[in-house]
């Protein structure tokens, strides 16, 4: 068994490999163009809320600019979904003797009245595919809605309804990307961080006597730096917001947990599960307004955004009547970080226990247990990836305690004995290194 030393841990951007980056789909290509919308914005003009599927790239006071092909491909649709201004052209990967579902690139609202390309004409990266047709709401700006999707056929021409699924975020793609400023935690209420309410319900709960499965809801927005040169476009939805709850002596209750992340599909019947949107926690995404309310708690703790997800919740009455610490933390897709945190009270007439054995911290090792409740712990020299969860005999996961980042120091976890007998705990530090050992619980 190894024992935990000093280790180094190096952050990952969030960036897609080389070979993968493509440039901006407007001139100049080389430069960062404002948005006034992104991959996931909550979007509401009267019609019903939805996402907002692509990333919207804005050419302030400069009307007709051209749009350029980001890649190879084939145009496999030419067409509007409603009307003059929402012509577009979808650049397939693949060329129309594929039939399979493939990838692509879609670049909307061009200028059906001015040269454009056609459908089943091949373009290389860097090729004129068309001109931004003048955008009549504001005339102050044009705008490119850029995304990345897939579909099957020959062609794509399925208009005005089309199939494409929108497939991840063009932001974790296009270069080059040089936001240098972190997203924004607002008071989600008045005097308070962030707002609490019943699992699925707009029944809000006070702070400080939080009972049954709970909803954990944050205000987030972020800017990119670029402006549009409006306030309120600038705001757009973060690229992940997550969130872990520590109680006041600092046993960790649920570990660091993915409550959204936009970087892959978006399905528009999906809003609710991500966004609040009732009279406490008002989302709104339209030209006069831009606020961002997340369900933080509605996760299965991975990345797709799934209608299963609504099952996510912070069960209060598995935990003990004490205060507890709540962060979140929201970042973009460069890597830029807010963290913000605050302090709770449960109130289930549940009494506070200590788990009746523990895993040491040098080395990593345990006691027996005689009773239903667990108590994990180890120690770490430096800031690094930590996945932690137990197995029964027959290699099955009864308990996932961790999976993220944690930093230097004592870090425990509480969990639930399925039943008497022997289970291992394994913990693997930056994806390599990994520890075990045997855990003996008793009745």
């Amino acid at each position: 068994m190894r024992t935990l030393g000093v280790f180094a841990f190096l952050a990952a951007a969030l960036v897609a490999s080389p070979a993968l980056a493509t440039n901006w789909p407007l001139v100049p290509l080389d430069s960062v163009h404002p948005l006034g919308n992104n991959w996931g914005n909550y979007q509401d003009y009267g019609g019903g809320p939805y996402f907002h599927n692509g990333i919207d790239c804005i050419t302030p006071d400069v009307h007709g600019r051209r749009v350029t092909a980001v890649r190879h491909g084939w145009v496999k649709a030419w067409g509007t979904i409603a009307e003059s201004l929402h012509y577009r052209i979808a650049v397939c990967d693949t060329n129309s003797s594929f039939t399979g579902r493939a990838e692509g690139w879609l670049y909307a609202h061009i200028d059906a009245a001015r040269w454009h390309r056609s459908l089943g004409d091949e373009v290389q990266e860097g090729d004129s595919i068309g001109y931004l047709v003048q955008w009549p709401m504001d005339a102050t700006f044009d705008h490119c809605h850029f995304a990345r999707i897939s579909d099957t056929g020959a062609t794509w021409m399925r208009f005005p309804n089309p199939t494409w699924w929108f497939i991840q975020n063009p932001l974790t793609i296009i270069r080059p990307n040089t936001d240098l400023l972190a997203p924004v935690i607002e008071n989600a209420r008045t005097n308070q961080k962030f707002a609490f309410c019943r699992d699925n319900s707009n029944t809000y709960l006070r702070y400080d006597s939080l009972v049954g499965d709970v909803d954990i809801i944050a205000k987030v927005y972020d800017k990119t730096g670029a402006t549009t040169g409006n306030e309120t476009w600038d705001k757009l939805a973060p690229y992940e917001v997550d969130y872990s709850i520590k109680r006041h002596d600092g046993l960790v209750v649920v570990p660091w947990t993915i409550g959204v992340q936009f970087s892959n599909t978006l399905d528009g019947a999906l809003v609710n599960v991500v966004y609040k949107a009732d009279n406490t926690c008002r989302s709104q995404g339209d030209y006069e307004n831009r606020e961002y309310y997340f369900i933080v708690t509605n996760t299965d703790g991975d990345s797709v955004i799934e209608a299963s997800d609504v099952n996510g919740k912070w069960a209060t009455g598995t935990v003990g009547d004490t205060t507890y610490w709540v962060y979140v933390r929201a970042s973009d897709v460069s890597g830029n970080t807010t963290l913000d945190s605050m302090m709770v009270r449960t109130h289930n007439n549940v009494a506070v226990e200590e788990p009746p054995f523990a895993v040491l911290s040098q080395p990593f090792h345990a006691t027996q247990t005689v009773g239903r409740g667990g108590l994990v712990g180890f120690g770490l020299a430096g800031t690094g990836t930590v996945r932690l969860q137990v197995y029964d005999p027959a290699g099955r996961v009864v308990a996932k305690l961790a999976d993220g980042r944690l930093g230097p120091g004592e870090h425990r976890f509480s969990f639930a004995v399925p039943a008497p007998g022997i289970y291992i705990a394994k913990l693997t530090l930056n994806g390599k290194d990994t520890y075990s050992t045997k855990l003996v619980a008793l009745r």
